[in-house]
């Protein structure tokens, strides 16, 4: 009898499949367990965002919601028979896999102690709130929201019966009903449950859409010759409804939201963000910077000056009594006051973004800036570039591009031989926001610090590190994960945003190459991609993480609750990002010699 793991036999089956099939599957992490064990999928290279032509019709199985520990292996034999045959080119199907979808259930081997509990997870979909920090049944929370926004054609669950000789039985639910594939294999319908195939059928607020789902129930002899049944009704075919295997309405609703300009998509995010300023924070003051940006790009959308002066006013009459004490985070609410002076000429603004650019002081040597934390938290590193830099840029101060330089070099041990940066001195974890913030602030200092500055080129040399570290760990979907160093983290929209936003204004002014071989322009593509996916028409957003100080160990980390809808900093900074993206298309502004409030 074999000694290794149950986990780790299906881990070896998935590669092995892998490996005999390279042109058709790639192994990717999309998700974690209470153990920490990642659920693996195999990927149809075809349906990867970076595919030259997304193959279609998608279809994905699931196995294994039970945790048997015979599944995987029997359903990884069939994949496997089906890639090596002649009906998988003539399916026309890009197939992708989720073979062992509970993978701690399998824990047990004659090595390692049992699991100590098995759930069943079968059903309890979709699930409600608490996005990911579940205890006990993580796995359908990152089964949910990879499925969701996969969006395949066609998702497949296999449930094998234990009962020998029981024949194929198909199921399908409220989306598979009435369509050519549901009808061929002569699905019934499935009971209105909470399980993974029904509920992916109903409309629902924190999906796309629909998703056509089949269940084929079997005993594992069956398997091959009812999925034979399956590959032969799959195929191409035609564009419309009457095609096998049609666009699923999630799919057609994500390509929807692709299909929108960056420009729609700032708009979107202007209605939602930018429009209030208490309590003073950067998450509100970001939106309102973001407002006024959109403005002086893009003629049509409405004038928001008077409205965010109006908020501003009050600070700006009396800015010691807000802002004496105030620390970073609110110091950084008034970013939007530098172009609010700008567009107005009114000298009080530009007075209340120097007030506040001139809280931030140095300590002494070595030592970050007050109000900034003396751990070096890489929040800081966002809050010191957007304000020291523009407070450079708007008075030729010196003083303001020394403290920022120094504070950034003085900071970079925080940054790790692999190019990642760590959440603070004391917090040896790579926090997906937190590279965010580096990575914004580090764009943020190298658009405003002069050409000739002595700090420039080592900062540019860490930031083009940071970026390709961080490339390298991208999703294939376009975003990182919570720990963007742990496999199956769930993917985190607001450093998506700020990551394409440092990607783009390099780009942009030219202090990251733009060619296929630096990768810089394809992992802007992927964070944009993501990020207009995850943002409805009303401005919801999906899975911003909630605000987080530096956190006990990593469980803290990627238990932090995933925000679905209204998020002013994740908004804000998307926000951002699309106003650099379209700045980008246009090739951006200029001030004379120097470069303009951005």
């Amino acid at each position: 009898m074999s000694t290794m793991h149950p986990t780790d036999i299906n881990a070896a089956l998935i590669n092995l499949v892998r490996k005999r099939s390279p042109a058709w599957w790639q192994s990717t992490a999309i998700g974690l367990t209470p153990a920490l064990r990642p659920i693996m999928a195999l990927q149809d290279a075809r349906t990867l965002p970076s595919a030259a032509d997304e193959h279609r019709p998608a279809v994905l199985l699931v196995a294994g919601l039970r945790g048997n520990p015979s599944d995987t292996p029997r359903l990884l034999a069939a994949l496997d028979l089906f890639s090596r045959s002649a009906a998988a080119g003539a399916s026309g199907v890009a197939l992708s896999a989720i073979v062992a979808a509970n993978p701690d259930a399998l824990a047990g081997g004659d090595w390692e102690p049992a699991a100590p509990q098995h759930t069943d997870l079968t059903n309890g979909y979709p699930p409600q709130d608490g996005f990911y920090g579940d205890e006990t049944a993580p796995e359908r929370r990152y089964l949910w929201r990879w499925i969701c926004y996969q969006a395949p054609d066609l998702l497949v669950e296999v449930a094998l019966s234990d009962a020998a000789g029981e024949p194929a039985r198909w199921a399908a639910n409220a989306a598979a009903t009435g369509r050519a594939v549901a009808a061929a294999v002569n699905a019934g319908p499935i009971a209105n449950d909470d399980s993974l195939v029904a509920a992916l059928g109903r409309p629902g607020d924190d999906a796309p859409g629909v998703i056509p789902a089949l269940r084929l129930t079997t005993h594992w002899p069956g398997l091959s010759a009812a999925l034979a049944t399956l590959w032969a009704v799959t195929g191409k075919g035609a564009a419309g409804e009457d095609a096998a295997v049609p666009p699923s309405p999630g799919r057609l609703a994500l390509d929807a939201r692709r299909a929108r300009s960056p420009v729609a998509i700032a708009r979107i995010l202007a209605n939602r963000y930018g429009h209030a300023l208490a309590p003073i924070n950067y998450t509100q003051g970001v939106g309102l910077s973001g407002r006024l940006r959109l403005a002086s790009i893009d003629n049509d959308y409405p004038d928001p000056t008077a409205g965010i002066a109006a908020l501003i006013d009050p600070i700006a009459s009396d800015p010691a009594t807000q802002l004496a004490d105030a620390g970073g985070a609110a110091l950084t609410g008034v970013v939007g006051a530098a172009r609010l002076a700008d567009v107005t000429g009114d000298a009080q603004y530009r007075r209340l973004f120097l007030y506040a650019a001139d809280r931030f002081a140095a300590r002494g040597p070595g030592q970050a800036p007050a109000p900034c934390d003396t751990d070096f938290r890489v929040e800081d590193l966002f809050m010191c570039g957007a304000m020291l830099g523009r407070a450079y840029r708007i008075t030729d101060d010196a003083k303001y591009a020394e403290l920022l330089a120094a504070f950034l070099l003085d900071g970079g041990d925080v940054q790790q031989d692999n190019g990642l940066f760590w959440h603070a001195r004391s917090a040896p974890f790579y926090w997906s926001r937190g590279n965010g913030f580096a990575a914004l602030g580090y764009a943020e200092a190298l658009t405003y610090l002069p050409a000739d500055h002595p700090a420039r080129a080592p900062l540019l040399q860490r930031h083009r590190r940071h970026l390709d570290a961080l490339l390298r760990l991208q999703h294939p979907w376009g975003t990182f994960g919570e720990l963007v160093d742990v496999p199956g983290a769930w993917g985190e929209l607001t450093s998506t945003g700020m990551v394409g936003y440092a990607l783009a204004r390099g780009l942009r002014h030219g202090w990251l190459p733009d060619g296929s071989e630096a990768g810089y322009r394809s992992g802007l593509n992927a964070c944009w991609r993501a990020l207009s996916e995850r943002i409805d028409d009303a401005g919801n957003v999906v899975d911003g993480c909630i605000s987080t100080g530096v956190m006990p160990d990593v469980r803290a980390y990627l238990h932090r609750t995933a925000v679905n809808g209204h998020d002013d900093r994740t908004g804000s900074l998307a926000l951002w990002f699309a106003c650099e993206m379209i700045a980008l298309a246009g090739n951006g502004a200029s001030w004379g010699n120097r470069p303009a409030l951005e």
